[in-house]
This record gives structure tokens, C-alpha cells and sequence, in this order.
């Protein structure tokens, strides 16, 4: 009988080593318990199924385009699934398309494994966290203005444009927590309320991008 404090992941890489290296450490843990490992979105395609998957992590290396297909038919599953970019975090511009295409998070994909298992269980109780390179990306992306067919749409509240300011400077969780005086958890709302914004203004402009031009 499966654990239902466990986890179902699949991992996509198409890295040979760094993909066992993935597969070898979370085959072992005890928070999941079904775990895939491939190489390419199209293998992952031939197990998916009808199967849903808790988290899905996926390395960059794929091409964007069928990497933003792959986190649109995964939401289209299930709003409850997780699908985590993993990146170099010197490739900014990518993964900050990969946060507009749809990841829910993004992860060095340096980072030791440990951290990585511990920052993906917070992820799957809802939690979410910013990096401060991503934060300042999302700075430059918010401050801009986007006309639509409604006129101009100003995304963010004052609050999340001043979390976004904290988290761009390096402020951590907690810090930020106590420069709101707020709870941790209100915090981790405000950053959901960001990346749930930045997918809807995403989806948007690529509506707009469609409609013929009188």
C-alpha cells in the first residue's frame, strides 16, 4: 500500500549522467514513491498515459517550444501538478520564459541534492519561493506596460511589487515576512499571486499576438 505522504515524480533530461544521477537519489527517498526518468519530452509522452504525475522536473536542455507545450498539457491534466524548470542559473532569459510558458518553480540545477528534495516537498504543499535573479527578472518584466484590447493592465499590488524589490536585493523568507509583518505563509500567497499573474499576462499576449491586425 503506497505511503499518501508520498510522491509521484518523472524527471526529464537529456543528459545521460546527470539523469541517473537524478533517478539514483530519488529512487531512494522515502518521500515518493513511483519515480520516472527519461531523456527526451517525446519518452516522456510514451509513459505519461493516463498517468499523473505529483512533480515533473525538467532540464532546459530541451528545446523551449516543446517544453512549453509539455507544461500546457500537464496544467491541462491537472492544476494540482507541479512541473519544476531545472537550469544553470546563468541562462536567466530561458528560465524566465520557462516561468511564462508555465513552470510552477525554478531550481539550479547545480543545487546539492538534499536542498533540491527539500525545496520540491515545500513546492508540493503549495509553497513557493523566488530566486533573487528571477525576482529582479520579474521586476523588469512587471514594470513594463502592456496595452491590451482593454487598455493598460497594471499586474502587480503594492505589496507584491515591494516583495519582489525585497527578494531582488537578497532578502530571504523570513526577512521579508518581517519587513510585511506578515506571516511567512501570506508571503508565500503574494509569491503564487506573482507567478499565477505572470501566466495570465503570458497567455495574453500570446492571445494578442494571434488576433489579424485591421
Amino acid at each position: 500500500m503506497v505511503n499518501l505522504n508520498t510522491y509521484s515524480m518523472a524527471v526529464i533530461d537529456s543528459r545521460p549522467a546527470y539523469l541517473q544521477k537524478l533517478r539514483d537519489y530519488f529512487q531512494e527517498s522515502t518521500a515518493f514513491h513511483s519515480i520516472i526518468a527519461v531523456g527526451s519530452i517525446d519518452e516522456f509522452y510514451d509513459h505519461l498515459g493516463r498517468q499523473e504525475f505529483d512533480i515533473v522536473l525538467c532540464g532546459i536542455t530541451p528545446a523551449l517550444q516543446p517544453v512549453q507545450a509539455l507544461f500546457r498539457d500537464l496544467q491541462s491534466r491537472s492544476t494540482a501538478n507541479k512541473t519544476v524548470l531545472l537550469a544553470p542559473l546563468e541562462q536567466k532569459a530561458d528560465i524566465f520564459r520557462g516561468i511564462c510558458f508555465g513552470a510552477t518553480a525554478f531550481l539550479p540545477e547545480r543545487l546539492p541534492l538534499p536542498i533540491m528534495e527539500q525545496r520540491l516537498l515545500f513546492h508540493l504543499q503549495d509553497n513557493y519561493w523566488l530566486h533573487a535573479e528571477l525576482a529582479r527578472q520579474m521586476l523588469h518584466y512587471f514594470e513594463q506596460q502592456y496595452v491590451c484590447t482593454s487598455g493598460i493592465l497594471h499586474p502587480l499590488t503594492e505589496a507584491e511589487h515591494a516583495l519582489l524589490l525585497l527578494v531582488g536585493e537578497g532578502a530571504c523568507l523570513q526577512k521579508v515576512a518581517e519587513a510585511h509583518k506578515h506571516e511567512e505563509n501570506q508571503i508565500r500567497s503574494l509569491v503564487g499571486g506573482i507567478f499565477y499573474k505572470l501566466h495570465l499576462i503570458h497567455r495574453k499576449e500570446r492571445a494578442l499576438s494571434l488576433c489579424p491586425v485591421s
